[in-house]
């Protein structure tokens, strides 16, 4: 099964965008190869930890999460 069941990711949002906002997602899944929903994910996480101070400049790389984040929200 899995070894860590908190980690499941069952809760969805509906995200609705108008049509140069989704174009704009559009163009930037393409030129980076990334699916849409994995990158909004990410990137929703990463203004959500941004916000609310674990986001400051720390020594971990840019795409990891801070040690409490770790595993919690990695895609």
């Amino acid at each position: 099964m899995y070894s860590d069941p908190a980690l499941i990711r069952k809760h969805s949002v509906r995200l609705s965008l108008s049509d140069r906002e989704a174009a704009l997602i559009d163009a930037f899944c393409a030129y980076t190869g990334e699916e849409k929903a994995p990158m909004l994910r990410e990137l929703v996480l990463q203004r959500a930890l941004e916000v609310l101070g674990h986001g400051g400049n720390h020594a971990s790389a840019p795409n990891e999460m801070p040690r409490p984040f770790q595993g919690q929200f990695a895609a």
